[in-house]
């Protein structure tokens, strides 16, 4: 049986949450720019309004109304209307978040679904899918792509390992002014699993050796009141700072020295990526989603997120400006080898080229006409 020898042009609605916007924002910005080449056009259908800044040129950005109960339905068809004018080719969720409206959108056009990978809570969404159609897993790390084989629900095949592109400084920016205070800067939200107290101590303890630190703790969270009053507590009124990530993080990260990130990640987040590319000394810890951590290689690994490693961590950078240096170079490196944005967008179109072909049957000779 013949049908069409070549697929159609791939126009991709891409679902994002709110939450995966908020962390993975510039990396979302550099796929969408990278794949406007590539695709014939792309929708981001999402709840997040700040989303609209990604609009340009074949992106559109498709604002819908936050799908929750009593009337995840009635949002879900007028999303489905929305699109159906143009109806898409493929359906990219870039995480749990948005796996719902995605697998909607699937079932619907009848459509293949791309799942992004950037944290464990979406392996187990992923293995907790009842899609039945074709779907393919993209991991943002071999971590990622590990727990992805061992507990999706997904033939290897289907799994490939994409890791999200940034734009790298030149030059570590680290320890360049010689007679300025160092420092620190740190990202990690508010909350009983991200290290952030455990970090406080750390500070007070390098305070305690009087190498001398200024710290940024740019996040939000709910236990935010809590951990003021610790680091009043602790005598680090002067030297930590408390403020809210508005703007661009990037620029605070150009004047920084260390980035601190104080338990070991859930999560790919576009900051962490960020300060490694733009040549801060970073201090991470053993284990979690990212594999852009070697050990004295691109940053200093704490063994465990406990005060006394993570001071540890801190004082190698504070005593040994020239390793810290040498790490923030190493970081460059790594990032332009391995997290380029145009392999990032290559990759991904080439994804979803070889999922249209799976849909193309390919014409074969009439053997009645020969």
């Amino acid at each position: 049986m013949a049908a069409e020898s070549n697929p159609k042009p791939i126009n991709v609605a891409i679902c994002i949450d709110a939450s995966v916007y908020s962390r993975y924002r510039a990396i979302l910005r550099h796929l969408c720019v990278g794949l406007s080449d590539l695709v014939a056009g792309i929708r981001i259908v999402t709840s997040a309004k700040e989303a609209e800044a990604l609009n340009l040129g074949p992106v559109q950005a498709v604002i819908h109304r936050e799908l929750r109960w009593p009337f995840r339905r009635q949002r879900a068809a007028e999303v489905v209307a929305t699109l159906s004018a143009k109806p898409p080719t493929l359906i990219h969720a870039m995480s749990a978040g948005s796996y719902g409206i995605a697998e909607h959108l699937a079932r619907t056009f009848d459509l293949d679904i791309v799942y992004q990978i950037t944290a464990f809570v979406d392996v187990r969404a992923l293995s907790e899918s009842n899609f039945t159609g074709i779907r393919h897993a993209i991991c943002a790390s071999e971590p990622l792509r590990e727990a992805c084989l061992t507990q999706g629900r997904i033939a290897e095949s289907d799994v490939s390992l994409v890791r999200p592109g940034v734009v790298c400084a030149k030059e570590p920016t680290c320890f360049r002014v010689d007679g300025r205070a160092p420092t620190l800067l740190a990202t990690a939200s508010f909350d009983s699993e991200s290290g952030v107290e455990n970090l406080l101590h750390a500070l007070a303890s390098i305070k305690n050796k009087s190498h001398p630190l200024l710290a940024f703790l740019l996040g939000e969270g709910p236990e935010e009141a809590e951990l003021r009053q610790l680091a009043r507590r602790l005598g680090l009124g002067s030297s930590v700072v408390f403020a809210q990530p508005e703007g661009d993080v990037l620029q605070a990260m150009v004047g920084a020295d260390i980035f601190a990130i104080p338990a070991a990640e859930k999560s790919i987040s576009a900051r962490s990526t960020q300060a490694m590319a733009q040549g801060m000394a970073v201090v991470a810890v053993e284990g979690g989603a990212s594999d852009a951590y070697i050990a004295d290689e691109t940053a200093v690994v704490a063994r465990a997120s406990t005060a006394p490693d993570l001071s540890a961590a801190i004082e190698r950078l504070l005593i040994d400006r020239a390793f810290a240096q040498q790490i923030a170079r190493g970081a460059i490196r790594h990032m332009k080898e391995r997290h380029t944005m145009s392999a990032m967008a290559d990759q991904t179109a080439d994804i979803y080229r070889q999922l249209a072909l799976r849909r193309t049957t390919i014409a074969l000779p009439n053997p009645d006409r020969t």
